[in-house]
C-alpha cells in the first residue's frame, strides 16, 4: 500500500509539474524599460526601436526633457515616473501608427511648437492618461477606434483641444480639462466625426473653457459624421451615446458665426444627455448662439435632462436647448436663464418627430430680445405634453411663454407661466388641445390658437411664390398645384385647432374675454379657478397658531378640483400679509406647491382681529380672532365649518414642508 501511495503521489506531483508549466509558458511577464539620464536608454525613441522591446512590455520614462518626435509602432505602455518629464517635439510628441494598436501613453507633459501636434493616434485600442498637452493647432488627433482619453489636460492651441476622425468601436473621453483653445475660423474644444459606427460614446465629466475664434465658428463640444465648409456635422452613427456631467464655458466668436456648447448630430439607438452646464456664450455681430443642440434620428428613446444653460449674448438668434428626436423625446428639469440682445431668442425647443415629446419640470426665465423671444416651444407629430414647467420674465417686442404643436393631442397641464403685462402666455396649434391647472398671470393675451398671420406671412401669403410661379410657367401647374394644394390643406388644418382651456388661474377671478384667441378653431376657458384662503383655526389664543391656506382648488362654478392636486402648478408665488401677529414678519412670499401655499400665523402681539391676505395679483382676505392670554380655552379649537376636510390639512401641512423644502434647495 505505501508502494501504492508513493505512485499515486508521484503522479500527483507529475500532473502538477505539467499544468504548472502550461500555466508559467502561457504567463509572460512584460519587461519594463527605464528611459533617462543614466537608465536603460537615453530617449523614448531608443527604448522603443530596441529589438529587446516587445509587445505588451512598459517603458518608464524618468525626469528630464526629451527633445524628440515619439513614433510609437509597438503595443507599449509608456509613463512617466515621478514630476518633472517634459517632451518637446519638433511637430508631433507621440504618433501612434498601426503596430502601436493598444498603447498606453500617462503623464507626459507635451509642449508643441505653434504648428504642432501633442499626440497623433491611427492605431486601435489606445489609453491616454493624464497628459498635460500645450501649444500647437491640436492637441490630441485620433483616427480607428476603441480609445480612451482620461484625465488629460490640453490647453494653449490654436485650432483643436481634440480632433477625432473614429470608424468603430468606442470612444471614452471623461474628466479632461481643455481650456485657452484661441484663433481663426472653426475652433473647438472636442470636435468628432463618426464615418463608421460606434457601439458607444461616452463623453462624461469634462471641462471645456475659454474657447474663442476671431472670425469664424466656436464649438466647446461637437460630435457629427463630417464637416462642411459651413463647420456643421451630418449625421453619425452612435448606437448608445452619453453625455453627461460636463461643463462648458466661454465659448465666444468675435466676429459672428455659430457658437454652441455643445452640438449633437447622430442616429443613436439611445441618447442620454444630463446635467450638462453651459454658460457664457457671446458671438458679435451675425452670430448664432446655440447653447444645447442634440438632433438624434435613431427611433429610440432621447433624455435631455437636468442641464443647465445661462448667459447667452448673441446678435442675430440665441437657443437655450434644442432637442430633434425622430424617437420618444424626453426633456425634463432642465433651466435655461439670462439669453440677452438676439432677434430671436428661445429658451427650449423640443420636437419630437415620433410618436411622442415630454417637456416637463423645466425652468425658462430671464429671456431678453429687441425683436421676437419664446420660453418653451414643443412639437410632436402625434402627442404632446406640456407638464409643470417655470417659464418667467421672457420680454420683446413679440413673446410667448408656452407654445405646444401636438398635431394630433396636446396636453398642457401645471405649468407656471408670468408674464410682465404684455406677450402671450400659451399659444396652441393642435387639432385636441387640452390646457388644465396651470397659471398664466400677468399677459396681455392668455391663450392664443395659432394663427401664422398672427406672427408673420398670412397662409395665402407663404403660397403666393408657388401661385406666382404657377401663373408665369403654366406648363408646370400640373406638378406645382397638387403641391399647392396639399400645403394649403395642411395650414389651414394647423389653424383649426379645438382647445378645452378650463380649469386655470389667471390672476383675477373675472378674467377678461378679450385675452383669449380661438383663431379658426374652438376655444373654452370658462370655468376658470378662483383664488380663496381659510384659516384653521380661526380663533386663537395669544401666543398661539392658525395655519393659513392659500389655493386655487375651486373653479368659478363653486367645483372642488383638490382630488386633481397633483396636477397643479408649483413654484412663484404667493404673498401673505397680516395686521395683527406674524407669518414670519408681517410680510412672507411663498411658492404654490400643487396649487396650493401655506403658512402659520402666530398670535405674538396680542389680542385683536387678525386680517390675513393672500396676494397672486389678486387678494383675498381670513380673518382670525386673537383672545387674550388670560382666556381659558385651548390654543388650538376644533375644526371649523370650513369645508376643508381633515384629509386636506394633512395635505396642506405636507405642502407647507415640500415648499420649505423647495426654498432649501435653492
Amino acid at each position: 500500500m505505501k508502494g501504492v501511495k508513493n505512485i499515486k503521489f508521484a503522479s500527483y506531483a507529475f500532473i502538477f509539474l505539467i499544468l504548472f508549466s502550461f500555466v508559467s509558458f502561457g504567463t509572460v511577464n512584460a519587461a519594463e524599460w527605464s528611459v533617462g539620464p543614466g537608465r536603460d536608454y537615453s530617449t523614448i525613441q531608443e527604448a522603443i526601436d530596441n529589438e529587446n522591446t516587445l509587445d505588451g512590455d512598459i517603458i518608464l520614462v524618468y525626469p528630464g526633457t526629451y527633445l524628440e518626435d515619439v513614433v510609437v509602432n509597438k503595443n507599449l505602455t509608456i509613463q512617466t515616473q515621478g514630476v518633472g518629464v517634459e517632451l518637446i517635439p519638433t511637430t508631433t510628441g507621440f504618433t501612434i501608427v498601426d503596430g502601436g494598436a493598444g498603447t498606453t501613453l500617462q503623464g507626459f507633459k507635451i509642449t508643441s511648437s505653434p504648428a504642432g501636434t501633442g499626440i497623433n493616434i491611427s492605431a486601435d485600442n489606445c489609453v491616454v492618461d493624464n497628459n498635460n498637452i500645450l501649444g500647437g493647432k491640436t492637441g490630441i488627433m485620433l483616427s480607428n477606434g476603441n480609445h480612451t482619453l482620461l484625465n488629460n489636460f490640453i490647453s494653449g492651441q490654436s485650432e483643436n483641444g481634440v480632433l477625432g476622425n473614429l470608424t468603430g468601436g468606442f470612444f471614452t473621453f471623461q474628466d479632461n480639462l481643455i481650456s485657452q483653445i484661441i484663433g481663426n475660423g472653426a475652433v473647438t474644444g472636442i470636435s468628432l466625426t463618426i464615418n463608421g459606427t460606434l457601439s458607444y460614446l461616452d463623453a462624461t465629466g469634462n471641462i471645456i473653457s475659454n474657447i474663442e475664434s476671431g472670425d469664424g465658428s466656436v464649438f466647446g463640444i461637437q460630435i457629427g459624421k463630417s464637416h462642411g465648409a459651413d463647420g456643421n456635422p451630418e449625421l453619425a452613427n452612435i448606437n448608445f451615446l452619453t453625455v453627461t456631467g460636463n461643463l462648458i464655458t466661454g465659448i465666444k466668436a468675435y466676429l459672428g458665426g455659430a457658437v454652441t456648447g455643445i452640438e449633437i448630430v447622430t442616429n443613436s439607438i439611445e441618447a442620454i444627455i444630463g446635467e450638462n452646464t453651459i454658460t457664457h456664450l457671446s458671438g458679435g455681430e451675425g452670430s448664432n448662439l446655440m447653447g444645447l443642440e442634440a438632433a438624434i434620428l435613431g427611433n429610440g428613446t432621447v433624455q435631455v435632462f437636468k442641464n443647465q444653460v445661462s448667459h447667452l449674448d448673441g446678435d442675430e438668434m440665441a437657443a437655450g436647448i434644442v432637442a430633434v428626436s425622430f424617437g420618444d423625446l424626453i426633456l425634463e428639469h432642465n433651466q435655461v436663464s439670462y439669453l440677452n440682445n438676439a432677434q430671436a431668442v428661445v429658451g427650449i425647443l423640443g420636437l419630437g418627430l415620433k410618436d411622442y415629446a415630454h417637456l416637463g419640470n423645466n425652468l425658462v426665465t430671464n429671456l431678453n430680445s429687441p425683436g421676437i423671444a419664446a420660453g418653451i416651444v414643443g412639437t410632436a407629430l402625434n402627442e404632446l405634453f406640456l407638464l409643470h414647467n417655470n417659464v418667467f420674465q421672457i420680454q420683446g417686442t413679440t413673446t410667448a411663454s408656452l407654445i405646444g404643436a401636438g398635431f394630433n393631442h396636446t396636453h398642457i397641464k401645471g405649468n407656471n407661466l408670468e408674464g410682465d403685462g404684455s406677450g402671450i402666455g400659451i399659444v396652441l396649434c393642435s387639432f385636441d388641445g387640452n390646457i388644465n391647472y396651470n397659471r398664466i398671470v400677468n399677459f396681455d393675451s392668455y391663450i392664443q390658437n395659432f394663427l401664422f398671420s398672427s406672427f408673420g406671412p398670412s397662409i395665402d401669403e407663404m403660397l403666393k411664390p408657388i401661385d406666382d410661379a404657377i401663373k408665369e410657367h403654366p406648363e408646370y401647374a400640373e406638378i406645382l398645384q397638387p403641391i399647392r394644394d396639399e400645403l394649403d390643406s395642411l395650414f389651414r388644418k394647423l389653424e383649426n385647432s379645438h382647445t378645452n382651456a378650463t380649469y386655470n388661474w389667471y390672476g383675477t377671478s373675472n378674467p377678461e374675454d378679450d385675452k383669449f384667441f380661438k383663431g379658426n378653431g374652438t376655444l373654452i376657458y370658462d370655468p376658470w379657478l378662483i383664488l380663496s384662503i381659510t384659516a384653521d383655526p380661526s380663533t386663537i389664543n395669544t401666543g398661539g397658531n392658525s395655519l393659513i391656506t392659500a389655493h386655487v382648488y375651486q373653479d368659478s362654478e363653486g367645483v372642488d378640483h383638490s382630488p386633481n392636486y397633483l396636477q397643479f402648478f408649483n413654484g412663484p408665488a404667493v404673498t401673505f400679509t397680516t395686521n395683527l401677529g406674524s407669518v414670519g414678519s408681517k410680510s412672507i412670499t411663498l411658492p404654490w406647491v400643487n396649487g396650493l401655499a401655506t403658512t402659520i400665523l402666530r398670535g405674538d402681539e396680542g389680542p385683536g382681529i387678525s386680517k390675513v391676505t393672500a396676494t397672486d395679483y389678486e387678494s383675498v382676505s381670513t380673518i382670525v380672532t386673537i383672545l387674550g392670554g388670560d382666556h381659558k380655552s385651548s390654543t388650538l379649537v376644533g375644526m371649523q365649518e370650513t369645508g376643508f376636510p381633515i384629509m386636506g390639512l394633512v395635505l396642506a401641512i405636507l405642502a407647507l414642508i415640500g415648499g420649505f423644502a423647495i426654498v432649501k434647495r435653492k
